[in-house]
């Protein structure tokens, strides 16, 4: 097992498994970053392609990389592996089909140092995924080798505009289009930069997929001052080989529920009344509301364990806190499918609550 060392202000954690397409990439912006001092964990997590030795590569020819061979378990063992080595002021989290601007870590740390906070925000460049790599497939060009356009771009530290708020969590939503003026956008773990003191002692659920959720809730029940910028200086890259592309609707639909599953049992034991319902309304009707109108595509196939879930789901009161036009109807699909019970339809429910608001 490697030992802990104190020789660098920020430890990137990098779970890897069968990238190697996109490997290099992601080594790169991390060799590339303005801000030298750094060490990368890559916690290779059994691949059976040429990613191992894509990693002992890089091992070999820079110490700052730190590789750790596993067998397979699995993506949140992989992080929690990462975040018992590490010994940094700080630590991030990059997935290694990802990649990221090169001044990344120096904004970062800037910004953490400046504000004392214990988390730094920033966004993944949308351009580059919605837009770029959509026009370079059609073109029929290679997407692995695109270079964001905004890739290049240099930014001035003392005109970074920010927002600084103590309690991260008041903040948080999964609402694409939130009502806050203010907020962190999304359960992802992949862009921020963390006080290590912080997070270390909180541990992915291991085996579970989309384990951001349920990490990130527990996150959001300690008060945690973070400094928010939404410069673009993470680069998502939609790999079909992912855990979340190669899912089916059902069976993602299944893991997200379990993930709200653990959180909400864990809420009712921990948490304030206040914490239960920022969460429960900023991030669970938020992720439900998603998965609910997708829910007409899960007809085919065997649904059991998804009505199974929702029933165990409906007998803990988890939807009975729906209030908003969005929460009550994602509530009534859900119910209707375990049930058969009539539902409404959105649009007249939207309609109604504006002819009530109006009188």
């Amino acid at each position: 097992m490697i030992e802990k060392t104190n020789m660098s202000r920020v430890d990137i954690i990098v779970p890897v498994y069968n990238v190697a397409p996109y490997l290099r990439r992601c080594l790169d912006s991390i060799l590339s970053q303005t801000m030298p001092d750094w060490r990368a964990i890559c916690v290779d997590d059994g691949s059976t392609d040429e990613s191992a030795s894509i990693l002992d590569e890089y091992a070999s020819e820079d110490e700052r990389f730190v590789v750790v061979h596993t067998m397979n378990e699995g993506l949140s063992a992989a992080r929690n592996i990462g975040m018992e080595l590490s010994s940094s002021e700080y630590i991030m989290f990059i997935d290694s089909d990802d990649f990221i601007h090169p001044q990344t870590l120096e904004i970062g740390t800037f910004l953490a140092d400046r504000d004392s906070s214990d988390i730094v925000t920033w966004y993944r460049d949308s351009n580059y995924r919605n837009r770029e790599i959509r026009f370079a497939k059609y073109l029929g060009k290679d997407t692995v080798s695109l270079v964001p356009r905004r890739y290049s771009t240099r930014y001035d530290l003392n005109s970074i505009r920010t927002s600084v708020v103590d309690d991260f969590g008041r903040v948080c939503t999964d609402w694409r289009h939130p009502q806050m003026s203010v907020n962190i956008k999304h359960c992802f773990v992949w862009r921020h930069l963390f006080r290590r003191s912080s997070v270390v002692d909180l541990k992915f659920v291991p085996r579970q997929k989309y384990e951001d959720i349920v990490w990130w809730s527990e996150l959001m029940l300690r008060p945690l001052k973070a400094t928010i910028t939404s410069l673009p200086l993470y680069y998502y890259y939609p790999n079909f080989g992912s855990i979340t592309k190669a899912s089916t609707r059902l069976d993602k639909t299944c893991e997200i529920l379990r993930g709200l599953s653990i959180v909400y049992r864990s809420y009712r034991k921990s948490s304030s009344y206040e914490q239960m319902s920022r969460w429960s309304h900023n991030i669970k009707w938020a992720i439900l509301f998603g998965s609910a109108k997708k829910l007409d595509e899960m007809t085919e196939g065997d649904t059991s364990e998804l009505i199974h879930l929702l029933s165990d789901l409906r007998d803990m009161g988890f939807f009975e806190d729906a209030t908003t036009v969005k929460e009550i109807w994602a509530r009534s699909k859900f119910i209707h499918f375990i049930t058969g019970e009539p539902r409404p339809l959105l649009g007249s429910m939207i309609l109604k609550m504006r002819v009530y608001a109006a009188r």
